[in-house]
């Protein structure tokens, strides 16, 4: 077998480790067969250059998705999944293979690529307007709104962009020319482009006749249920809003409704409305919360809300002597979870032992002590005397 150096530059590349093993022969073999093999043996420049930018391209692919997490996170913006790849020299090796490309490193651009798949489509605006702040958009193309209503498919955001002006210094001198894609997806718009993948249709005419319908079909209800997810995420809030409003209005008969997550996270925000900025950044610990009130056996608001008055001038002076890391004070989900445990013993003890729990027992005596329910004395069934 003839072994052309680009062949063994590309079999370094896949197996630095084994290039002397005994096997070698065989996985070269199979290397030099690939189709792409040709662009190796054509182009070894184009190789070596991109194997000395993928490092870098990698690098920049970290760099974006870092700037883009923190720019959702501190916009409290929902995101389900942002991941990213610097292209592969196989995948490279096949783009080249099928175009012809006068400069490869100008003309192919997705060789770093970063994609958010975010929840709710209304949070579409804020995206665009983020990500064209923060870096220099060099392409932006809205595949929803340039297409057609009868064009196949459910489309996403995409961008060409560099590095912005806060990324200067030394650190970035080797990435701030180079080029990366976002795509901006919702998670259906995700689903649908994993599917149309695998099922490897590009375009409309790829699609046989007798399935063309059914596919159309099928992403008109993708981008239904995107706008249902939004309406159904509008009308959670909506009732927050009115959970909190009845409360003020009337306090008593409001919180004398059975517990459920959303009229928990409103009531956190009556009650502590100080706090309520800090109820966003913990709502993942809300379902926790919600259980631990139902093992406790508080069913209702106002047996959360009494629990808190009862136990608020404990948990005040436990806070101050003992405060917690980091902040040094609880937020709401702390004070309601503190509280419990000072009421509940079996529970307190589940959760601490040793000077933990001589610590949280130093200020019992502060508890203020449950009403007494009298419990109603079952009437005594006389027996009438029988007409003998």
């Amino acid at each position: 077998m003839t072994i052309s150096g680009a062949s063994l530059l590309r079999a370094w590349y896949i197996y630095p480790q084994n290039i002397y093993a005994k096997p070698f022969c065989l996985k070269l073999d199979m290397i030099h067969n690939n189709a792409t093999d040709k662009i190796w043996d054509d182009q070894p420049d184009v190789i070596r250059k991109f194997l000395d930018l993928r490092p870098n391209h990698e690098k920049l692919c970290e760099e974006v998705t870092y700037i883009i997490k923190k720019l959702l996170q501190t916009n409290d913006l929902e995101y389900s999944a942002i991941t990213w790849r610097a292209k592969k020299i196989d995948s490279f090796c096949d783009k080249l293979g099928r175009k012809k490309y006068e400069d490869p490193f100008k003309d192919v651009t997705d060789l770093a690529g970063v994609r958010i798949v975010y929840l709710y489509g209304s949070d579409k605006g804020t995206i665009e307007s983020l990500i064209e702040r923060e870096f220099k958009v060099l392409e932006k193309v809205d595949k929803i709104e340039e297409e057609s209503p009868e064009q196949f498919g459910y489309g996403a955001l995409h961008y060409l962009v560099h590095l912005g002006k806060k990324s200067s210094g030394a650190r970035y001198d080797d990435l701030k020319d180079l080029v990366c894609e976002i795509q901006v997806r919702t998670i259906l718009q995700d689903a649908w482009a994993i599917v149309a993948h695998h099922l490897s249709y590009k375009q409309e005419s790829d699609v046989p006749v007798k399935l063309r319908r059914k596919l159309n079909a099928l992403s008109g209800l993708f981008e239904t249920a995107d706008d249902r997810f939004i309406q159904l995420r509008d009308e959670r809030v909506k009732y927050s809003e009115e959970v909190k409003d009845d409360i003020s209005k009337d306090e008593a008969k409001s919180l004398n409704k059975k517990l459920n997550l959303d009229n928990l996270s409103a009531y956190l925000g009556w009650r502590f409305p100080g706090k309520e900025t800090e109820n966003k950044g913990t709502v993942e610990l809300l379902p926790d919360l919600m259980e631990e009130s139902q093992r406790c056996g508080y069913k209702t608001l106002a047996d959360l809300n009494n629990m808190v008055a009862r136990t608020e001038d404990a948990i005040k002076a436990y806070e101050k002597k003992y405060p917690p890391e980091p902040s040094g004070r609880y937020l709401p989900i702390g004070v309601v979870r503190v509280g419990m445990r000072f009421e509940n013993e079996a529970w307190r003890k589940e959760f601490y032992s040793g000077s933990k729990l001589k610590q949280i027992e130093e200020f019992l005596k502060l508890v203020k002590p449950a009403p007494v329910v009298a419990k109603k004395k079952a009437k005594k069934r006389t027996r009438k005397p029988s007409k003998k």
